[in-house]
C-alpha cells in the first residue's frame, strides 16, 4: 500500500463525509443542471485539498464535522477553477473523462463553473460573519483570479522569469492549497504559530505540486495522467521546465525553443525538439529536485507541531506530491 493510500485510509470516514457534503450541496432540482454538475464533482481526483483541511484540523486537535464542510468548500472552488481552465485551454479530457466543454459546449461549462461558485457562497453564508474562513477564502479566490489573469497576459512571453512564474503559480495553485491548511488549523487552534506553520507548509507543497504538474505534462502517459499531455506546449505556455531549459541551453537551441513554442509550429516537431532538449540538460531531474526542496521546506515547517499520526501523514503527503505520477 502506497503512502498516499495509507493517508486516505487514515481519514477514510472523514473523506466519505466530505463526498456526502459535495453531493448534498451541489444537487439541483433541474435534471440537466444536476447531471452536468455531478459530471465534474464526481469526476474523481485525489481530493488533495479536502485531505489537507482534514489533516490540518486533526493536527491542531479538531475532530468535528465542520472540517467536512470546509473541505467540500475548497474542493468546489478547485473544481470550478478546473472547469473554467478547461474552457480557456480548450481541453478535451480531464481526469480520464470528457470535459464539460467537450461534452456540452463552452456556454454550459462556464455556467456550471459559475454555479459551483454560487454553491460555495451559499455554504459560506450560513457561517458567522467573524469566521476566519470568510476572509481566508475571499483572499484566496481573489488571488486565484489574479494569477489566472496574469498568466493569460504573460502567455507567449518567452522572457518570463522563473521568479515571475513562481509568483503566478503561488496565486493560481498555491493559494488554495495553503488556504486548505489554514482553514483546518483555524478549526482547532487560535495559536498563531501553529496556524502560520500549517500555512507555510501548504504554500511550499503548493509550489512543489505545480512544478511536478508541469513536469508530468511533458513526461507522463496521458492515460495515467487522466488528460492529454503536452497541453502547455500546444498552447505556447512557458512553465517551470521550459523556463529552466531556456536558461541552460545554448543560443541556437534557445532560438529554436522560442520557435517551437509558437502554436503554429508543427506539433510533432515541437514535441521531438523539447523532448531532446529535456534529455540533454536533465530538465526533469532538475525540476524534481527543486520540487523536493519545496517539499522538504514544507516538512520542516511542521517541526514544532504535535507529532501525531495526522502530522506524520502531512509529512508523507509532502513527499507524495513530488513522487506522484498523476
Amino acid at each position: 500500500m502506497s503512502n498516499f493510500d495509507q493517508i486516505v485510509q487514515l481519514i477514510a470516514d472523514d473523506l466519505g463525509a466530505v463526498e456526502g457534503k459535495l453531493t448534498e450541496n451541489t444537487a439541483s432540482e433541474y435534471s440537466f443542471v444536476d447531471m452536468a454538475v455531478q459530471h465534474v464533482v464526481e469526476g474523481g481526483g485525489k481530493r488533495l485539498r479536502p485531505i489537507l483541511v482534514v489533516l490540518s484540523a486533526k493536527v491542531c486537535g479538531y475532530q468535528g464535522s465542520d472540517a467536512h464542510t470546509l473541505a467540500a468548500v475548497v474542493e468546489l472552488i478547485h473544481v470550478a477553477s478546473l472547469v473554467h481552465d478547461d474552457v480557456l485551454d480548450e481541453a478535451a479530457i480531464r481526469r480520464g473523462r470528457e470535459t464539460l466543454q467537450t461534452k456540452w459546449g463552452n456556454k454550459v461549462a462556464v455556467l456550471v463553473g459559475d454555479y459551483l461558485h454560487a454553491r460555495v457562497l451559499s455554504m459560506l453564508v450560513a457561517r458567522r460573519s467573524d469566521d476566519p474562513a470568510m476572509a481566508v477564502l475571499a483572499d484566496t479566490t481573489q488571488a486565484m483570479c489574479e494569477g489566472e489573469v496574469i498568466h493569460a497576459y504573460k502567455s507567449g512571453d518567452f522572457d518570463i522569469s522563473e521568479a515571475e512564474y513562481l509568483k503566478i503559480i503561488s496565486f493560481k495553485t498555491g493559494k488554495l492549497i495553503a488556504a486548505s491548511c489554514t482553514l483546518g488549523a483555524h478549526l482547532g487552534t487560535n495559536d498563531p504559530q501553529q496556524i502560520e506553520a500549517l500555512t507555510v507548509y501548504g504554500q511550499q507543497i503548493g509550489t512543489a505540486f505545480q512544478i511536478v504538474d508541469d513536469v508530468l505534462d511533458f513526461t507522463e502517459d496521458p492515460d495515467k495522467l487522466g488528460k492529454n499531455t503536452f497541453g502547455d506546449l500546444r498552447e505556447g505556455k512557458l512553465t517551470f521546465p521550459i523556463i529552466y531549459a531556456r536558461t541552460v541551453c545554448n543560443d541556437d537551441e534557445k532560438q529554436m525553443l522560442e520557435k517551437v513554442l509558437n502554436p503554429s509550429t508543427d506539433e510533432t516537431e515541437a514535441i521531438a525538439f523539447v523532448g531532446s532538449l529535456f534529455r540533454r540538460y536533465g530538465v526533469e531531474d532538475h525540476c524534481l529536485r527543486v520540487a523536493q526542496d519545496y517539499a522538504d521546506r514544507a516538512k520542516a515547517a511542521l517541526a514544532n507541531l504535535p507529532q501525531t499520526d495526522a502530522c506524520l501523514a502531512l509529512q508523507q503527503l509532502a513527499d507524495y506530491v513530488v513522487s506522484r505520477d498523476s
